[in-house]
């Protein structure tokens, strides 16, 4: 959730920088409004934040797609094998990249979401119709986000891939640094990695609400104060946007941010329900 509120702040700073002079105070505006604008989206409630997200979903397939078959005009078979040198550190590489392709493709935030509104939906058949829609949302997901990153593999110069990353911006970002990338490049690539990168984050932001409310009501139980579930979300929302704004204003690196915590944490979520989930319990 983190990552994708700084990588939007940073792609707006990025827009702005080319009209003037970006400081402290200006990015601490724009993160503040970049908080403040993804608050009161999920503020929409559930159902309005899920409708919204499920309209956007194959907009944003179709548009990656058209650039990964826009993009093969422009391949450069050469760049794959330039960029891919087996020595000493490779099978470091090849391990320390594992968190990021955990994090790319992990969705655990929002499964709680999603079951919840599928059960309201469908009732005892729900978890049918999760299975259903899983199986071809995992295929859609795969085919255009392998096909996407190949072809950009092999469009894009590493140095800029090293540019994009070390300003903590997308892929996006690093097309339309090219020097005949098309104006329309720029200007749809900006809009589409906002809408995507807020679109993953109110994925993610339902699941930390809820347990960010858990916590706060555990906490204020222990030191004997009760109060109303309204109250503990209202207060978890709060202080999960506060930690947001101030790493927004902090601007961390993002791939490091995925190395370091959100990469680990995901891969060990399997291992730690096989260790607690008891699999003969139906309920589990």
């Amino acid at each position: 959730m983190l990552i994708y509120a700084v990588a939007i702040t940073n792609s707006l700073t990025e827009q702005l920088a080319k009209h003037m002079v970006i400081d402290l105070r200006i990015r601490m505006l724009v993160s503040l409004g970049v908080v403040l604008i993804l608050n009161l989206i999920f503020l929409m409630g559930r159902h309005a934040t899920i409708r919204v997200m499920g309209f956007l979903v194959f907009p944003l397939i179709a548009y990656f797609l058209f650039l990964s078959i826009y993009l093969v005009g422009s391949w450069q078979p050469d760049l794959l094998t330039t960029q891919v040198e087996f020595n000493q550190n490779t099978l470091h590489q090849i391990w320390i990249s594992i968190p990021v392709m955990v994090f790319a493709f992990s969705h655990t935030p929002i499964i709680s979401t999603f079951a919840i509104d599928r059960r309201e939906k469908y009732g005892e058949h729900a978890m049918d119709k999760c299975k259903k829609i899983m199986k071809v949302a995992y295929l859609i997901i795969c085919i255009s986000v392998l096909f996407f990153v190949f072809s950009c593999l092999l469009s894009i110069p590493p140095s800029y891939i090293e540019a994009a990353k070390e300003e903590g911006v997308t892929i996006l970002s690093a097309l339309s640094m090219l020097p005949n990338a098309p104006a329309w490049l720029s200007i749809s690539g900006i809009i589409v990695a906002v809408v995507a990168m807020s679109k993953s984050f109110l994925g993610t932001y339902f699941g930390v609400i809820e347990g960010a409310t858990e916590v706060v009501k555990t906490t204020l139980q222990q030191v004997g104060v009760k109060k109303s579930r309204a109250f503990n979300r209202a207060l978890s929302i709060m202080l999960v946007s506060l930690i947001t704004f101030i790493v927004c204003c902090i601007n961390p690196n993002a791939i490091s941010m995925i190395y370091a915590i959100s990469g680990p944490l995901i891969a060990m979520i399997p291992f730690h329900h096989a260790y607690v989930v008891n699999v003969s319990d139906p309920g589990a």
